[in-house]
């Protein structure tokens, strides 16, 4: 993470010397605390509490969860969602569906969109691959897409599939004889392909290992991340409502050059082929009852006989047949079919005959091929109050570290102060006492998205009613592409780019965080207990690096909007109603009973992020203070590391490559400095707003400024000689010439400290923000700049303003001078 981390700061540097002038601001005022000074003043509106919980799962949120512990889902759009809670995932779904591909039979021989290079790497034919989706909710779009359309793409065209697996590809350069190899070399045969021959479309297999070579893989590996078992023919998906839910079958050519490209699809309703799935959970439990009794009676067990315990995976029912594609993509290249009706209209009729021919030829689509040999088995997730939840421990991102105990130890020491200052103990918000009270933080789910890299955890306590978003920073190749451009977008989509007068933000930022955010929303949206409103939970949002600029824009759209689940940022169309994907869950069916609410907020809105670049003009600050000021967003701090570059990103520029491009921060900054950082009588803890009238460090400031202005070099030197050129009388004055030798003294002592700062103040260049541009030079040079964005040294500053040294790899020690 090192390492990209510096590329990421390093790359957009470029932008940043060149000179700019960002609109005027107002000042802001700054004062700086230690741990006595935030007890003893009630005027301190930070709350460290927060900072340091939401600290540890900043960085805590660089870490995946591990694959043998989460079940994952793939969604439709790119985006995969790991479930780290059994509670949470029992809330939200009611079943498993396991899907086993035997073979797909009638494989068309020429599949549309191979070319020469495709058939070179994979040989010719279909080279099978089987998707297939849940679709549920009230996606009447996909439901419309699949009922009323011919031609189509299947599950590659749904919008609203939030579950969707595969298969392995059955290559059609290898045959049986390769497959066979593949289970003598690695005890797993390779799917395989048996090509078309005349009149019988070709065959993809997915044999069965031998039960003695089978590898083992255990039952929760199933449906990690998406991906498939150890026979690579099976998946599974999760079910929300069993009843109403359908299937999506789309087989797939998947060519090395350009993608998966659909080859045929049907769908059937669940319970068109499995009808228990529709059985309600009492339903399930009288069955594993009935069953388990007629077992003991058989075997002569019935006195004093007492249920056991249900065993999931003995419940379920399953189905076995194929089902045939019904529907099929439109043909991209007729050119062959087009040629082949020319030449037999010719060889009938004549010129006519090859005009109907090409006629013909361009308007026919081909018939639908291809025949799905599969197994279906659907599992009940039965509804368990005392379903395990455990209780998260927060460490942090890099090994060595421990903002939990640093946050236990923070308490630990803020009540022995208090006990012994004169002041009682201030209660800075509600939020805060619930995070020292709190026992029992839950890791609900992981989202990301591959190709955008935007990544997030959320986390819960049922108890305190509070929910955490932390969103990951940059950690990814991925990521480094969002961060580095400097192109903004309108941040409700679908406004003009060119109006001066729109939000506009960061387009790698909008581009990441779009491409979680609906789903990330319907999903917290069931996060509360069954039964609880949304409204009743305070919600934290942090994040670190990237991540603290995607909680910025996750934060200021639930500010302004509340959790809209209809659509992802902000539009300018009509989004769907929100609950649209959740409307088989106990929150969807209360908002469906409610037609035209609005979409709901939680009871308060924190953003308390670190290291965040800036990811929006000048209108959207204006925008984020109004939710401010209106109490949308309940506080806002962006905490900042000594001389941290990232926090200082992008930079305003004007400049003929990239016009007038303008980036502003939002929120408070609270700038920490661990003792080596700072200079001698610098605070250690800092928080804008509250006192003196210092302006923000933070910020870029204003460049332009009057070259005469005070302090200036032009200014000095014509007051240096200010005497001289006022003396109205100068040549009857006797002391003309002493006055001209000391004033040239002067000018030529001021000359010998001329700096950077001085010489751009003759171009009319603010003297503070040269030296600010200059000391920011300084620090990347001397590798500061970017060591400050790292962890370890947020885990340093944040552990020092709590009264402790915190080094890696080492316990915390408490500190007697703050």
């Amino acid at each position: 993470m090192r390492i990209k981390t510096i590329v990421y700061c390093l790359l957009p540097w470029t932008h940043a010397l060149i000179v700019t002038s960002p609109p005027p601001r107002h000042r802001h005022t700054t004062r700086y605390a230690t741990v006595e000074a935030i007890l003893e003043d009630s005027r301190v509106q930070f709350d460290m509490d927060i900072a340091v919980f939401c600290g540890g799962l900043a960085f805590d949120a660089y870490v995946e969860p591990p694959a043998d512990s989460s079940r994952w889902e793939t969604g439709s759009k790119g985006w995969k969602v790991a479930f780290c809670s059994e509670a949470f995932t029992r809330n939200l779904y009611q079943g498993l569906v396991k899907v086993k591909v035997k073979k797909i039979l009638d494989l068309p021989s020429s599949p549309d969109g191979d070319n020469a290079a495709e058939q070179i790497v994979t040989g010719k034919g279909v080279d099978a691959c089987l998707l297939v989706a849940v679709l549920e909710g009230h996606w009447k779009e996909d439901i419309d897409l699949l009922e009323k359309e011919q031609y189509h793409d299947g599950v590659l065209g749904l919008t609203g599939a939030a579950h969707v697996g595969r298969t392995s590809t059955a290559w059609s350069n290898v045959d049986e004889r390769a497959s066979q190899q593949s289970l003598k070399q690695r005890g797993e045969p390779k799917p395989y392909h048996i090509p078309a021959t005349w009149g019988k479309g070709g065959i993809a297999v997915w044999p069965e290992a031998p039960p003695q070579d089978r590898k083992q893989v255990k039952e929760s590996d199933s449906p990690k991340k998406g991906r498939i078992t150890n026979r690579s023919n099976q998946f599974f998906l999760y079910v929300q409502d069993p009843s109403t839910a359908r299937l999506v079958f789309t087989v797939a050519d998947d060519n090395r050059v350009g993608g998966l490209v659909g080859v045929g699809s049907t769908h059937k309703r669940l319970t068109s082929l499995i009808p228990k799935a529709a059985n309600a959970p009492e339903q399930w439990m009288d069955e594993w009852k009935k069953a388990m009794i007629e077992q003991a009676r058989r075997k002569g067990e019935t006195d004093e006989f007492e249920v056991p315990a249900i065993d999931p995976s003995k419940l379920g029912a399953s189905w076995e047949g194929k089902l045939k594609l019904i529907s099929k993509p439109r043909k991209k290249s007729k050119q062959g079919q087009i040629m082949t009706g020319v030449a037999a209209g010719a060889a009938v009729a004549g010129p006519m005959g090859a005009a109907a021919g090409f006629v013909i030829g361009n308007l026919y689509e081909g018939q639908v091929q291809g025949v799905i040999e599969c197994e279906l088995n659907y599992l009940p997730i039965l509804p368990n109050p005392a379903a395990r939840r455990p209780v998260y421990t927060v460490k942090g991102g890099m090994p060595g570290i421990d903002w939990g105990e640093l946050f236990q130890k923070y308490q630990t020491r803020k009540s022995q102060l208090s006990e012994t200052s004169s002041q009682p103990t201030p209660s800075v918000s509600d939020i805060g006492q619930k995070l020292r009270e709190m026992k029992d933080l839950e890791h609900c789910f992981f989202v990301n998205h591959d190709i955008t890299g935007g990544t997030c955890a959320v986390y819960r306590s049922l108890e305190k009613k509070v929910i955490v978003v932390s969103f990951r920073g940059t950690c990814e190749p991925v990521d480094l592409f969002t961060d580095t451009t400097l192109v903004q977008e309108p941040w409700i989509e679908g406004e003009d780019m060119k109006d001066p007068e729109i939000i506009k933000v960061h387009s790698g930022f909008r581009t990441s965080m779009d491409s979680i955010s609906r789903r990330l929303k319907e999903l917290i949206l069931a996060t509360p207990t069954p039964g609880d409103d949304i409204s009743d939970y305070d919600m934290l949002v942090t994040g670190h690096s990237l991540g603290g600029a995607l909680a910025t824009l996750f934060t200021a759209d639930i500010g302004e909007h509340g959790i809209d689940a209809g659509r992802g940022l902000p539009q300018s169309k009509p989004s769907d109603v929100w609950w649209k994907s959740i409307a088989n869950t106990l929150i969807g069916q209360k908002a469906a009973d409610m037609e035209g609410k609005k979409p709901p907020r939680p009871k308060s809105l924190y953003l308390y992020n670190f290291g965040s670049p800036r990811v929006g003009n000048e209108r959207f600050r204006i925008m984020f203070d109004s939710l401010l000021a209106d109490g949308r967003i309940t506080q806002a701090y962006r905490v900042v590391n000594g001389e941290d570059v990232v926090a200082r990103l992008p930079r305003t520029v004007n400049a003929l490559v990239f016009g007038n491009v303008g980036y502003d921060h939002v929120g408070t900054t609270v700038l920490v400095k661990d003792p080596s950082q700072a200079d001698d009588g610098e605070p250690l803890l800092w928080v804008e707003g509250e006192s003196d009238d210092n302006t923000c460090p933070v910020r870029d400031g204003i460049a332009l400024t009057n070259p005469l202005s005070e302090g200036s070099l032009l200014a000095d030197l014509i007051n240096a000689t200010k005497t001289v050129l006022n003396d109205e009388d100068t040549s009857k004055n006797a002391d003309l010439w002493t006055k001209v030798g000391s004033a040239a003294m002067m000018v030529t002592e001021r000359i010998k400290t001329v700096s950077a700062s001085d010489l751009a103040s003759v171009l009319g260049i603010d003297q503070k923000f040269t030296e600010r541009e200059v000391r920011i030079i300084q620090s990347l040079l001397e590798g500061k700049a970017v060591a400050h964005h790292m962890e370890d040294q947020y885990y340093g500053s944040m552990g020092r303003a709590c009264g402790y040294k915190a080094v890696v790899g080492e316990e915390l020690v408490e500190l007697q001078d703050t």
